[in-house]
């Protein structure tokens, strides 16, 4: 099993076992945020997928774990555009990310993350 698929699989149990978002615990928030990083920090780094992960928590609300989801799979070339729906002010934040990091990650992860981002509109 990839690393992925652990942290899919995660998101998937929390959400069959309660509302999206709601009712998550400090234990479970933390486990995503983990899992999260441990994804994400070879990609972007560990402080601008923390802040991400953060900012995500706060804003998403009920919305959080499909859209962490989400989020994990753009960054790791995973993303569906048919079964995965971020909104516009996912797209900027994951914009406003990788313009944050642009000078420390690499180039060509961030000329794939771009593109990806320019594929969509969303630049």
């Amino acid at each position: 099993m990839r690393p992925a698929d652990h942290f899919f699989s995660l998101l998937t149990a929390l959400e069959r076992a309660g509302p999206p978002g709601e009712g998550l615990s400090a234990h479970d928030k933390s486990r995503i945020a983990r899992e999260f990083s441990r994804l994400i920090t070879p990609v972007i780094g560990a402080s601008a997928g923390e802040d991400l992960f953060y900012h995500t928590l706060e804003k998403a609300g009920n919305q959080f774990l499909r859209k962490i989801g989400a989020m994990a799979a753009f960054f790791l070339g995973e993303y569906d555009d048919s079964g995965m729906a971020l909104e516009d002010d996912d797209w900027r934040e994951i914009r406003e990310t990788l313009e944050d990091v642009s000078e420390e990650i690499d180039i060509k992860t961030l000329t794939a993350l771009m593109g990806g981002l320019l594929s969509r509109g969303k630049m």
